[in-house]
C-alpha cells in the first residue's frame, strides 16, 4: 500500500524480486499514488457541499468522516501486519501532520462549502501544490524555493483574486469569507504536505499515518461536541450518512495514504502534482451532479491556477528529463 526506501521483507518487494522487480517498479512509481489521490480528493468538494446542502451540520461531518477515514486505515495497516509500534517522535512528527495537513483543512474547507460552490472550492484547493512548494523552503533540509517558480505563484494568486468577487446578487463579504476560508485551508494542507515530506523520509509510515489520523479524531471529535454536532446524528438520512462514509473512505483515508506513499519516494513538488487533477475533477463533479454554473469567474480563475501550477512545476519537470539524460538508455536484457 505504501512506498519504502528500503527492501520490504514480506517475500513481495525487491528482497524476493531484486531491483528490478515488477513489484518494486510499482511500489517506486511516484505517479501511480499521485494519481490514486489526485482521483480520490477530487471528488471531494461536490460529495462535500452535496452532504452540506443536505442540510447537515458541519460539526455533525467532522468527526464521522474523520472516525470513519482513521477506521479504514487502521485496519488496512493492521491487515497487512504493519508494524504500528510508535514511539515519542514519531508520535509528535504523526500529530503535527495530523493537525495541518487533516485537522485545519477538513474544518476550513468544509464552512468554506457552506458558502461557495464545489467548483469554485476545488480550483482554490488547487493551490495546494504551490504552498506546498513555497514552504518546503523552511520545513525540508535541502529542497530549497527557486526563484523560477515565482511566476507561477503569482499566476495563482492572480486566480485566485479574480475567484474572489462575488458573482451577481451573492452578498460580496459572505462570498470573500468563503474564498478566505478556502485559501487559508489550502495554505495549511500545503504546510502539512512539507511536513508529510520531512517526516515520512525519517519515520515508519504506519505508526506515522496512525498518529497523524488519530489525532485529527480527537481533535475534531471534541472540537464538534460545544457545537451541536453529535445531536445531528439523530437527523441524517441515508444519502448524506453514505455520502459521508464515502469521503471518510475515499478522500479521507485512500488519498492521504497514497499522498504518504507518493511523499516517500519522491520530492514534496512533485508528490504535491495531485494538484494538477483534483481542481479539474473537482469542477467537472460540481457542475455535473450539483448543476453549478460555468461562468466566466470560474474558467478565468481555474486557467490561472492551473497554469499557475504548470509553470512552478516546469525546474522540476527540466531536472527529470537532465537525470534521464545523463543515466542514458537503460541496459538490455
Amino acid at each position: 500500500m505504501f512506498g519504502h526506501k528500503t527492501p520490504i521483507r514480506n517475500g513481495l518487494g525487491p528482497a524476493a524480486f531484486g531491483e528490478s522487480g515488477r513489484w518494486f517498479a510499482f511500489t517506486h512509481n511516484p505517479w501511480i499514488p499521485i494519481m490514486i489521490a489526485s482521483l480520490a480528493w477530487g471528488s471531494a468538494p461536490a460529495a462535500n457541499r452535496a452532504i452540506l446542502l443536505l442540510g447537515v451540520n458541519p460539526f455533525t461531518i467532522f468527526p464521522l468522516k474523520q472516525t470513519i477515514g482513521t477506521a479504514v486505515i487502521v485496519t488496512t495497516l493492521a491487515l497487512t501486519r504493519r508494524n504500528l509500534r510508535m514511539d515519542r517522535e514519531t508520535l509528535v512528527a504523526g500529530a503535527a501532520i495530523g493537525v495541518f495537513n487533516m485537522t485545519v483543512p477538513t474544518i476550513l474547507f468544509t464552512l468554506g462549502f457552506l458558502v461557495i460552490p464545489a467548483s469554485i472550492g476545488a480550483v482554490i484547493v488547487g493551490i495546494i501544490p504551490l504552498t506546498t512548494i513555497l514552504l518546503t523552503h523552511w520545513v525540508v533540509p535541502g529542497e530549497t524555493f527557486r526563484m523560477a517558480r515565482l511566476p507561477g505563484l503569482a499566476l495563482a494568486i492572480a486566480g485566485i483574486a479574480v475567484m474572489g468577487w462575488a458573482p451577481v446578487g451573492e452578498p460580496s463579504s459572505r462570498w470573500i469569507l468563503g474564498v478566505v476560508l478556502m485559501t487559508v485551508g489550502s495554505i495549511s494542507a500545503g504546510l502539512g504536505g512539507a511536513l508529510t515530506r520531512r517526516y515520512a523520509v525519517r519515520h515508519r509510515n504506519a505508526p506515522l499515518i496512525v498518529s497523524q489520523y488519530l489525532t485529527s479524531t480527537v481533535i475534531l471529535g471534541l472540537l464538534s461536541i460545544p457545537f451541536g454536532g453529535y445531536q445531528g446524528y439523530l437527523t441524517i438520512d441515508t444519502t448524506a450518512l453514505w455520502l459521508i462514509v464515502y469521503m471518510g473512505a475515499v478522500p479521507t483515508a485512500v488519498s492521504f495514504a497514497a499522498f504518504m506513499w507518493a511523499s516517500r519516494i519522491t520530492t514534496a513538488a512533485r508528490a504535491a502534482l495531485t494538484g494538477y487533477f483534483s481542481p479539474l475533477l473537482g469542477v467537472t463533479l460540481g457542475v455535473a451532479l450539483l448543476s453549478e454554473p460555468v461562468t466566466p469567474q470560474l474558467i478565468v480563475g481555474m486557467g490561472a491556477v492551473a497554469l499557475g501550477i504548470v509553470v512552478s512545476d516546469r525546474p522540476d519537470r527540466q531536472d527529470d528529463r537532465r537525470r534521464a539524460a545523463s543515466a542514458g538508455p537503460p541496459a538490455a536484457g
